[in-house]
């Protein structure tokens, strides 16, 4: 089967949405694939050695590894395709329902995590924290007399719009002259009025810029912005921010005009400030929920507490670190409940994950400094509705 390179994040979001709720009596496997670019030392990339060793150890696991082995032998040229080099988009995604053997496969232009997992579930989780970090966004370039749209999704940057700045004070609006006021001591005489004229040409850059920061304003909620990088002429970029920060949208401003850059340079600057962006909004989250939980508040830490929340669907935004493991027992009527020592249960991370999408509940996977922040909590977090 041929895919196509998703560059939409809504359609990423309902991809995510019909995988979570994938179920297989024999088992579900999930392989997912960041190409890595540039030459290659030895016969083959590491990438690629690294998922065929994983799926080696799945194919030793029992009676769903004997599954995995029979997918493999008869896989018709799908996992040769998913590892292709040569078709576009870096991050590759397959799923498999061994029992019944129907699949679907993803492509994405930011890389995935390469490995393989083997479930009762599709493990998403690396689709969610693409999702996350590609969500819609803007790239606002400003200099004295333009402002230069630019929309990165899905790590896709392409240039939406430019918008003039510069007000038409041209020849028609002529230099002011009128008679000086009357003094006694002088006979009367023409004036130049350069002071009112330069005052009137920076109320019409004023009144320009205006309509161009209500125009940007009205863009964020049209096409779903959240973040936005800025950058360029302070005197530009000030009220942008604060029009978009006041209509919800998180905002960074770089230090630099980037007047003069490359363009593929300049984007890798935006590109880079965007990830900042994401990694301190997913650390600002890990914080609130952190101190929400301790206060009673609308948080819970800890795999109980989420467990319990997520029972009774309350969670509006789960936190969880995909490198952790999350080990519980699952009860009469799907009853999710977290292992207690010396009971070790199964991991219930694909669970827990397609528990909070079908409750609408937002999935902020967490790295980093963000994740650190759970690490004496088991890792897992959440944001509460009530």
């Amino acid at each position: 089967m041929e895919s196509s390179l998703i560059e939409h994040a809504a359609e990423l979001r309902d991809a995510i949405d019909g995988l979570a709720q994938l179920r297989d009596e024999v088992g579900v496997l999930s392989i997912t694939v960041g190409i890595e670019p540039g030459p290659v030392l030895g016969e083959r990339p590491a990438w690629e050695v690294a998922l065929e060793n994983d799926l080696a150890r799945l194919a030793r696991n029992g009676a769903r590894g004997r599954a995995v082995e029979r997918w493999l032998a008869g896989a018709n040229g799908e996992l040769e395709r998913l590892v292709d080099a040569a078709r576009s988009g870096r991050g590759r995604a397959l799923y498999v329902a061994l029992g019944t053997g129907a699949s679907t496969e993803l492509c994405l232009q930011p890389p995935l995590p390469t490995g393989a997992r083997l479930g009762d579930l599709a493990h998403v989780l690396p689709l969610l924290a693409a999702l996350d970090a590609g969500e819609p966004a803007a790239f606002l370039v400003a200099s004295r007399d333009e402002l230069a749209l630019h929309e990165s999704e899905l790590g896709t940057v392409h240039e939406l719009d430019r918008i003039e700045l510069e007000p038409w004070v041209g020849s028609w609006w002529p230099e002011m002259k009128a008679p000086a006021r009357a003094n006694p001591l002088r006979g009367q005489e023409m004036v130049s009025h350069r002071d009112r004229y330069a005052r009137r040409v920076a109320a019409a850059y004023r009144r320009t810029l205006d309509e161009a920061v209500r125009e940007v304003v009205a863009r964020a909620g049209e096409r779903g912005w959240t973040r936005a990088v800025l950058a360029g002429d302070p005197r530009r970029t000030e009220p942008l921010e604060e029009a978009l920060r006041e209509a919800g949208v998180a905002t960074v401003v770089l230090d630099a005009t980037l007047a003069g850059v490359p363009e593929e340079d300049a984007r890798r600057r935006l590109r880079t400030a965007l990830e900042g962006l994401v990694a301190s909004r997913a650390l600002e989250l890990a914080r609130e929920a952190k101190a929400e939980a301790a206060a009673d508040g609308r948080g819970a830490c800890g795999l109980a507490d989420v467990l319990a929340a997520l029972g009774e669907g309350r969670v509006a935004r789960l936190l969880i670190d995909p490198a952790r493991v999350f080990p519980g027992t699952v009860g009469p009527g799907e009853v999710l409940r977290a292992a207690v020592p010396p009971e070790e249960g199964v991991d219930l991370t694909d669970r827990i994950v397609a528990r909070a999408l079908a409750t609408d509940a937002a999935v902020t996977p967490l790295s980093g400094e963000a994740a650190a922040v759970l690490q004496d909590r088991e890792g897992i977090g959440a944001l509460l509705r009530w």
